[in-house]
């Protein structure tokens, strides 16, 4: 990335110092925090939470395969939509079906991993009349529903027989800085934008049409940063004292591991979600 001529970038050349760390062990942490809208046909959209989150992450590349390896672990909490930021949602009351006390279950993927061909191209948009440059990846997913099942075991918290969302990101930083920086880029903004159906906790499955957008802003932490450095006491609370391990990212990309979505999370621990309604969310891991 030192050639100034450059104005094509590649996931292979940018993306790493970008996102994640020069050095292939290292931690890197994102936190973000925002609002979540439900949007119901026919209906005037509403906010339903607040939300807090974080990503620790390292990346490889792989250069016999050509390939970027990523691994992560991820954590996003479902707040009140006006509180102060301080407490997660143990229970939510649906304004739709009326149904009260539903458990919340937070968002706890792990890993959350990726091999991208290097060559993949970055869209890189500079401000003509300033100084930085946002870098855009848009990911449209589409793919079987984890909840999906004949006997229609999961209907009631989503009855699609396919998962339709898209995650989209713009990472902003010094335009500078993606050419003259040799290794990672510290300061770095992050807009996170996500389209998706209900989360199965809140018990929409019958409502056609229904998503959610969630609609975020974050930054980078600086490189050498721990969760202690994380600015939301929630986050910093449930890492210290219910889920230590995302106090760092997985060892490495690990290809026999099954990455872990929301969808996923929630059929794996659909048994203690009905047996259990006054359990933890995310599950303590000294409860596992």
């Amino acid at each position: 990335m030192t050639d100034k001529e450059q104005t094509t970038y590649t996931i292979g050349d940018l993306f790493v110092p970008l996102r994640y760390s020069t050095d292939p062990t290292a931690d890197t942490f994102f936190e973000w925090e925002g609002s979540v809208f439900a949007f119901i046909p026919g209906q005037a959209p509403k906010k339903v939470f607040h939300c807090v989150g974080m990503n620790v992450a390292k990346a490889e590349l792989d250069k016999t395969s050509n390939q970027l390896k990523m691994t992560s672990r991820e954590l996003t909490y479902y707040l009140a939509p006006d509180g102060d930021g301080s407490t997660k949602l143990e229970k939510w009351d649906n304004p739709w079906t009326e149904e009260k006390n539903l458990p919340v279950v937070h968002i706890a993927n792990d890993p959350v991993q990726m091999a991208l061909p290097a060559r993949i191209p970055l869209t890189v948009r500079s401000n003509p009349y300033g100084t930085t440059s946002a870098i855009i990846t848009e990911v449209p997913l589409f793919y079987p529903n984890p909840l999906a099942s004949d006997q229609g075991t999961y209907d009631d918290y989503d009855a699609n027989k396919m998962y339709q969302a898209a995650e989209c990101f713009t990472f902003r930083c010094d335009t500078k800085d993606l050419t003259t920086t040799t290794g990672a880029i510290d300061k770095v903004d992050i807009n996170w934008t996500r389209v998706s159906p209900p989360a199965p906790f809140m018990k929409m499955g019958h409502y056609k049409g229904a998503h959610l957008v969630y609609h975020c802003t974050g930054y980078k932490l600086p490189q050498g940063s721990g969760f202690d450095a994380l600015k939301s006491p929630v986050l910093r609370h449930e890492i210290e004292h219910a889920v230590p391990s995302y106090a760092r990212a997985p060892a490495a990309y690990d290809p026999a591991v099954r990455g872990v979505s929301s969808w996923s999370y929630f059929k794996q621990h659909f048994d203690r979600y009905l047996q259990d309604p006054d359990a933890p969310w995310p599950i303590p891991e000294e409860h596992r």
